[in-house]
């Protein structure tokens, strides 16, 4: 998208309190965008508000939305759907991690949990989002097909599985799995909606504030540079850069889209790769 298109585009996010939501947020903001921050109410909310518009954003608003709640997700985005008409971005980015797994005695409610956040959440947002989703264009041969865009956050463990995070695992696999369906669908349709998912390399965010995750990370980041944490900005930068260049599917950082190329030669070199990691961090 040319950087003008964003100018007055509304821009609506979920989990924006978060470390990647709240610094996606600060890479869109100078666009000009009309931005709608949804999340649970936290004390990072007002700060976060004035600093966008400090950045430039045309206007930021927050609706609190728990996403396990149906009934707040209907009236946060009816709310923006009556107040905008389109949605052009929906960032749907809320979700949660866990060291929850078969073999380490995770409970069921703690996968449903999971599930539900990171998986459910999407789907019902993007429910009650679809009928504002994207605006009729005037370009010629494709006047009145809407144009818009819908981002996913996964992560790299939705491609490789980890040890010990089974729940996180399969919610992420089923973010990339929805946003693939979803890609094929507009398609069929002939809307010309982009549908971009990030699959991100673990990152410094609050998923890590437990002593038990604590100390995996650091036992995970011993192993060397090629396993330093991204910053929550790193991955910004990619969701602005996608956003730009109406990209499909982006890893971060760039080269861990080698994970593909490997699955095809050796499953078994990632799965031992993990399981190694694994290891090391339990001793």
């Amino acid at each position: 998208m040319k950087k003008k298109w964003y100018k007055s585009k509304v821009f609506v996010i979920s989990g924006a309190s978060g470390d990647i939501g709240s610094a996606a947020c600060r890479k869109f903001a100078p666009l000009g965008m009309r931005m709608y921050l949804l999340d649970l109410p936290n004390p990072k909310i007002d700060p976060l508000k004035q600093e966008l518009k400090d950045l430039g954003a045309e206007l930021v608003e927050f609706y609190e939305m728990d996403v396990l709640d149906r009934d707040q997700i209907r009236n946060a985005i009816n709310k923006i759907g009556e107040e905008e008409r389109y949605i052009d971005i929906l960032f749907n980015n809320a979700g949660i991690g866990s060291k929850c797994s078969i073999t380490n005695n995770g409970t069921f409610e703690e996968y449903r949990k999971v599930m539900s956040i990171n998986t459910d959440g999407m789907w019902l947002v993007l429910q009650a989002a679809l009928p504002f989703i994207g605006r009729p264009t005037q370009i010629k041969k494709t006047v009145n097909k809407k144009i818009g865009q819908l981002i996913f956050t996964s992560s790299a463990a939705g491609r490789t599985g980890v040890p010990n995070m089974a729940a996180y695992a399969m919610s992420k696999s089923a973010v990339i799995a929805l946003a693939d369906s979803l890609r094929s669908e507009y398609k069929m349709l002939k809307e010309m909606i982009n549908v971009i998912t990030i699959i991100s390399a673990p990152a410094k965010t609050r998923f890590y504030n437990t002593p038990e995750t604590i100390e995996w990370i650091e036992n995970y980041e011993k192993r060397g540079f090629l396993f330093k944490l991204l910053e929550a900005n790193d991955i910004a930068k990619r969701v602005l850069h996608a956003s730009r260049k109406n990209k499909k599917e982006i890893y971060v950082p760039r080269w861990w889209k080698l994970i593909d190329i490997l699955f095809v030669f050796s499953h078994n070199l990632i799965g031992n790769l993990l399981i190694k990691i694994e290891k090391t961090n339990r001793d």
